[in-house]
């Protein structure tokens, strides 16, 4: 399948494709801020932190690769980032996005995501727990930047959440002198562009083609990030595209997978696509965000959604809200 069979799904402010500065790494530093709430998944507002807070207390389930080590040993969990031992400029990218400690999800995924050597993870984990966050940090802990070439492949669904988790890396590597991060999404004006960032972040089908026609050179890629699994296996096609992509990537990479939900095809895609991976779960009861009423309407026309919506908003008060839609043709309404 070609890229320009890639489909949006959701609607996002493109970011922009920048270098961004650092300074060799550093031990990290201590800070006198005061402590503030949990952060979301997702871009910080500056000064403010992110619109999401991490509120909920999740309860974390962890499954080692090693049946033989214990899941509650401390060196399995940080509660704060400055255990974690990253670059001075990586922990004032953190701080400049108004995070202020891990979020649970974070709390367990990060010091297995930054062991050496590296292992496989397959995470389940929804907007507003961190995950965006986590797997970036791992990335940007972990690329050379003495070396211009692909390192780190995040996967993602649609254009439109490759560009915000782009936005995501960019913000937190900001100040890493050197860093370079580009996304591989359809465009009709990259013919014969180069990809030679430290970090691409695009769609399957599109980097697929970029890979194929040797526009990337994936010899030094480290970490492969598969994001929202469940939404590409929902998608025709794409769960076959990104095991295809991986194949044109060296062996013994890094691999690591999240997905909101865990149903049966998910959890056999995830074991072959990330095999001998750490697990981490949360508890049945913990599936859904604190705060997030969900409903659920059966509308039989496409055509019909619209009028549907109407009357729904005029049951509620709502001051301002996303709708997210399939195709994005039927955003133009």
């Amino acid at each position: 399948m070609s890229a320009a069979d890639e489909k949006p799904v959701e609607t996002a402010a493109p970011a922009e494709e920048k270098p961004a500065e650092t300074t060799p790494k550093a031990p990290a530093t201590t800070s006198d801020e005061p402590a503030a709430a949990d952060q979301g998944d997702g871009a910080g507002i500056p000064g403010n932190g992110s619109s999401l807070a991490d509120k909920v207390e999740y309860k974390v389930e962890v499954k080692l690769a090693d049946m033989q080590a214990d899941p509650n040993n401390p060196l399995f969990s940080a509660a704060s980032f400055e255990e974690l031992n990253l670059s001075e400029d990586l922990v004032r990218g953190i701080r400049a996005m108004n995070f202020r400690k891990p979020s649970k999800i974070q709390e367990k995924a990060l010091p297995l995501l930054l062991h050496n050597p590296p292992t496989n993870m397959i995470a389940q984990s929804q907007s507003g727990t961190g995950k965006t966050a986590a797997f970036s940090l791992n990335i940007l802990s972990r690329i050379d930047l003495s070396i211009l070439a692909p390192q780190a492949l995040v996967l993602a669904p649609s254009r439109e959440l490759a560009r915000q988790i782009l936005g995501v890396i960019e913000h937190m590597g900001q100040f890493m002198k050197g860093l370079k991060i580009q996304a591989a999404i359809p465009d009709p004006t990259a013919r014969g562009k180069l990809y030679n960032a430290q970090v691409l972040v695009g769609t399957p089908g599109t980097v697929m083609d970029i890979i194929r026609k040797r526009a990337a050179d994936t010899r030094q890629m480290k970490i492969l990030v598969l994001d929202e699994a469940d939404n590409m296996l929902d998608q025709q096609g794409l769960g076959d595209q990104c095991t295809r992509v991986q194949k044109l990537l060296p062996p013994k990479i890094q691999t690591v997978l999240f997905s909101a939900t865990f149903p049966p095809q998910v959890i056999e895609y995830a074991n072959r696509f990330a095999a001998n991976a750490n697990v981490l779960t949360l508890a049945h009861e913990e599936l859904t965000i604190e705060g997030i009423k969900q409903l659920y309407i059966d509308i039989g026309a496409d055509q019909d959604k619209y009028a549907t919506l109407l009357k729904f908003y005029g049951l509620m008060t709502q001051a301002s809200s996303i709708i997210f839609v399939r195709l994005l043709s039927l955003s133009n309404v």
